[in-house]
């Protein structure tokens, strides 16, 4: 995997240096190319042809291994799936992902850490999003990071480094992947969709919900239920009084990260017209956000933020999420 298209990923690998350490914990944005870049880097770490942290070939045996993801020393751990109950008889034989990494999952890792290589002298695991390690799986994963063998490499790709243990970030070289300017996520925007230049507001739209996170940005230019979804929210909080079990009701069909997106981008415009008269995200809904400050009360918007983040720990329960949800919202900050 190249970076070639990536640019802004550049000056986030150079500040890793020549060499992976034993434990990397790559931080940013969503939608900024974390993911991108820890592959980038396993495979340059597992490739044949070089011997530090440049390019990788491409072409040997172990990086076409690596692009099928059968590299037998590669691991990548991710979100656990839990099977739902047989009694569910709308999906009984789906699996719907959990917002945790598990203890389990982190075990089971013991035989591929302490085996050598298969190929090479190097194996990678790669650990997305690390904050959704519980905190056994946190503790587990230490012991592996305490005294590591000498071939293993441990990425932690997460958003807020803060949402690490104390002890896990100790033990991990930092690396926060920035967004480029404004100006840089709209030029490469203009690269990979020629097609933008006839709709210019909806791509600084989308720049400004993405936090300038260039591939974020891209996939939100196309998104057109997103636009839907995050106007028909805004009109529902610009009520005078807001109906708690109507928005709980639309907001409950809407996908966790929408949720998320939508209602941290609003939140920080609230503060920010409240401090500065103007809004960074929602640039195009200053009427809706207007009505929105008029009817709440400010001061408790970090409060509710605070609700909001507990919401999303338990969000993709499957069995109470509209009453969650109509909990969360008959706390919104509304005047009397």
């Amino acid at each position: 995997m190249q970076l070639g298209r990536y640019p802004w990923l550049h000056e986030s690998k150079k500040r890793i240096g020549k060499n992976l350490p034993p434990a990397l914990l790559i931080h940013g944005l969503p939608g900024i190319g974390k993911h991108t870049l820890a592959n980038h880097l396993a495979q340059s770490v597992l490739c044949e042809k070089v011997s530090d942290l440049t390019d990788p070939c491409g072409t040997c045996s172990s990086c076409l291994l690596f692009e099928a993801n059968t590299h037998p020393d590669f691991k990548h751990l991710t979100n656990d799936e839990a099977e739902t109950s047989s009694s569910d008889t709308r999906s009984s034989t789906t699996k719907k992902p959990k917002q945790v990494i598990s203890v389990k999952s982190v075990r089971g890792l013991g035989d591929f850490c302490h085996t050598k290589p298969h190929r090479g002298v190097a194996k990678v695991v790669i650990i997305e999003p690390a904050e959704n390690l519980n905190q056994s799986a946190a503790n587990a994963l230490l012991k592996n990071l305490e005294e590591p063998p000498a071939f293993l490499n441990f990425i932690l790709l997460a958003r807020h480094k803060e949402s690490l243990i104390p002890t896990l970030l100790s033990r991990c070289l930092k690396v926060h992947a920035k967004a480029p300017d404004i100006d840089s996520t709209s030029q490469w925007l203009s690269k990979q969709k020629p097609d933008l230049n006839s709709s210019e507001p909806i791509k600084q739209l989308a720049i400004h919900l993405s936090g300038s996170a260039p591939l974020a940005a891209l996939e939100l230019v196309d998104d057109d239920l997103f636009f839907d979804q995050r106007g028909e929210i805004l009109s529902l909080l610009s009520q005078r009084y807001v109906d708690a079990f109507a928005l709980a009701a639309y907001c409950e069909k809407i996908e966790v990260p929408v949720l998320q997106r939508v209602f941290y981008a609003l939140l920080h415009d609230l503060l920010m017209i409240e401090n500065h008269g103007q809004a960074l995200f929602h640039i195009d809904k200053m009427r809706e956000l207007g009505d929105i400050k008029r009817s709440t009360a400010a001061k408790t918007f970090c409060r509710w933020h605070s609700e909001f983040n507990e919401y999303l720990k338990s969000a993709n329960h499957p069995l109470n999420r509209r009453l969650a949800l109509e909990a969360l919202f008959l706390k919104w900050p509304q005047t009397k």
